[in-house]
């Protein structure tokens, strides 16, 4: 029997699964994020290590046949930490565009537009062809409109404004207020600036905003769908600047972000296709770690309808259902 490990790693989690080649699932975890944009050095090396312990802690295999590794971070941490617990035969690097597309709509090629705690948008192609054809991706200060990081400072910048007086989030302030405890609304200063990880601290207002939509709030049905507009409109500009063939012109969205309210997804597509109603603007299959098991069956010659069945059937938590 071969073990396989997937994992998963970014601004706000690192998720990992361990199977086998019959794609039974023997180990599950998820830690915090590894990107040093949104975390520490040493708090992204104590995520992996958390990680790595619990999904190899019930079946600690003599050796893993491949790592599959999607790992938006310092690498060499996640090399290290394993060659301390299980020897690797192999391990393949997926890009984070590539095991976007690979989870999400099982290929290998299309457009990706990501909003997790940052944001890009991709055309992903045959990972042999040379070239990378990417828009945003600039982090958090100079960039990642549209991402979790950006609609927590929006959500955030509103609430200081709506504590002085002259703001529109009302309900936002106190979803705030409650979930940080605040003795005073200008705590907020502290807890964010004082955080070893900031912009993760800003991401985590994110859920606060969909709670605050999902109730009717105007400022924050306002936000989700301005967000889902700036997304459409790097994909816009990556149509722009890209010969992307007609092929390829299948969007599939990708990352946390989505999930905030239902508003978001659909304000980007409904921009998406009032400008290009060729477009096929799809939410996800998968989460982003199911990518090593998806790749596994594309290499075996399954379809994508073979393959998704039997992702399906094995691994049903991880189907995503926003």
């Amino acid at each position: 029997m071969s073990v396989y490990l997937t994992i998963d790693a970014g601004g706000s989690k690192c998720s990992a699964l361990l199977f086998d080649d019959q794609l039974r699932l023997l180990g599950r975890a998820k830690t915090g994020g590894v990107n040093t944009t949104q975390t520490t050095p040493e708090e992204a090396r104590e995520n992996v290590a958390r990680c790595l312990d619990a999904v190899l802690g019930a079946v600690r295999p003599a050796v893993i046949r491949r790592v599959y590794a999607c790992f938006v971070g310092p690498v060499e941490i996640l090399q290290e930490e394993l060659e301390r617990r299980c020897p690797v035969e192999e391990t393949v690097r997926l890009s984070e565009h590539l095991a976007g597309m690979l989870a999400g709509a099982l290929q290998k090629h299309g457009i990706l537009a990501i909003s997790g705690t940052g944001s890009d948008v991709f055309w992903v192609r045959d990972p042999a062809e040379p070239g990378h054809y990417a828009v945003g991706g600039w982090g958090p200060i100079l960039g990642d409109q549209g991402s979790g990081t950006w609609i927590g400072q929006q959500a955030l910048r509103e609430a200081a404004k709506t504590a002085d007086g002259w703001g529109c989030a009302p309900r936002l302030l106190a979803l705030i207020r409650e979930a940080w405890s605040l003795p005073t609304d200008f705590s907020m200063v502290g807890i964010v600036h004082r955080s070893a990880a900031p912009f993760r601290q800003v991401a985590s207002i994110t859920p606060l905003v969909g709670r605050a939509a999902a109730e009717g709030d105007p400022f924050a049905l306002r936000l989700v769908r301005e967000a889902g507009e700036v997304m459409a409109q790097q994909v816009f500009c990556l149509l722009r600047r890209f010969p992307v063939p007609a092929i390829d012109r299948k969007v599939v969205c990708c990352g946390g972000a989505w999930k905030t309210h239902p508003a978001m997804f659909k304000s980007f597509r409904d921009t998406l296709l009032a400008q290009h109603p060729e477009l096929e603007v799809c939410k996800p299959w998968f989460e982003h770690v199911m990518a090593g098991p998806a790749s596994l069956l594309l290499e075996r010659g399954l379809s994508p309808a073979e393959a998704k069945a039997l992702l399906d059937a094995h691994f049903p938590d991880d189907r995503i259902g926003w």
